[in-house]
């Protein structure tokens, strides 16, 4: 789980940050030749989410606000580990980058965390599908469509409501008694 935390104005308060989770399962080898970012030694003696899950809950609960690139994935892979485990779901709001530069004017050509950055600022991410490095550069993405539109952070979140979700609303809805 790759994290970093900023203020409303983009200074970083907490660098980016890799929390390595043993995910206790087989691996998939086009994973481990072509994706996985660090050893698969280091990765398999790494604490389990379960392990993780309050340091996980706590980072989520000094957040305002979950910013991400294509969290639909990230948010399911992270319920279903609460549910693996038998804890409580994550709750937490969230605002979806992809969505966001999608409903944009500007660089429809361009597509993943990648080719938007380099879209919107002019560079290539470093630390590509590590999670720290996606976190900076989801950071840097979000950071250069604000400061292109002029507006801050909270005036974009305000202005783009469809790119906001919560964790519980992705729970599967249990139907009440009498419906």
């Amino acid at each position: 789980l790759g994290y970093m935390m900023t203020d409303e104005d983009f200074a970083v308060l907490v660098p980016p940050t890799d929390l390595l989770i043993n995910p206790e399962s087989t691996w998939n080898e086009y994973v481990e030749q072509n994706i996985l970012a660090y050893p698969k030694e280091e990765v398999e003696t790494s604490p389990n989410f379960a392990a993780r899950y309050e340091e996980i809950k706590a980072l989520f609960a000094k957040a305002d606000l979950a910013i991400g690139f294509s969290l639909n994935n990230d948010i399911r892979a992270l319920r279903k580990d609460c549910e693996r485990y038998g804890l409580p779901v994550i709750e937490f709001a969230s605002f979806d980058t992809e969505r966001l530069c999608r409903m944009m004017e500007e660089h429809k050509d361009a597509h993943g965390l990648g080719g938007y950055v380099q879209a919107w600022c002019g560079e290539e991410p470093d630390h590509r599908h590590r999670s720290d490095g996606d976190a900076l550069a989801t950071m840097m993405l979000f950071r250069a469509v604000c400061n292109a539109k002029h507006v801050t952070p909270e005036m974009m979140v305000l202005a783009y409501p469809e790119c906001i979700g919560a964790q519980r609303e992705h729970q599967k809805k249990k139907p009440q008694k009498g419906s």
